[in-house]
């Protein structure tokens, strides 16, 4: 399955970088067929990037298990060094027992007035 959106990974280390970014080291595994047995498909560091992905990411513990939602990969080649490095990012993910942590907006959960229920409160307006 490898990482990718939709696979199920499992937590191995987490470090709170700041705010915006928390670095957890994962795995993915499939199961062989033939064999039985679980092969990993992927392992290294993850950077959880934005405030909500970053601070969900922040209350993880090695063992837990998550499903990855939108995630990303990127390359930087560095001439002088000859090195490229790889970036592995993520924005959203669910823990297993399925708590979103989308990079949602922190929306209020209140219900929220239809179109037809006459005048809007002032408070509620974000300006």
């Amino acid at each position: 399955m490898g990482f990718r959106t939709g696979a199920y990974a499992k937590v191995w280390e987490v470090t709170p970088m700041s705010d915006t970014s928390t670095k957890v080291r994962m795995s993915v595994s499939r199961k062989n067929k033939q064999s039985g047995e679980y092969e990993q498909d992927f392992s290294g560091f993850v950077l959880a990037i934005g405030t909500a992905a970053a601070h969900k990411a922040a209350g993880l513990k090695e063992g837990d298990r998550i499903k990855l939602g939108d995630v990303d990969v990127s390359t930087k080649y560095d001439r002088e060094k000859k090195v490229t490095y790889t970036n592995f990012k993520m924005f959203s993910f669910e823990a297993e027992n399925g708590s979103d942590s989308s990079g949602g907006s922190g929306a209020s959960t209140d219900p929220q007035p239809t179109v037809d229920e006459g005048e809007l409160d002032d408070n509620r307006l974000p300006f």
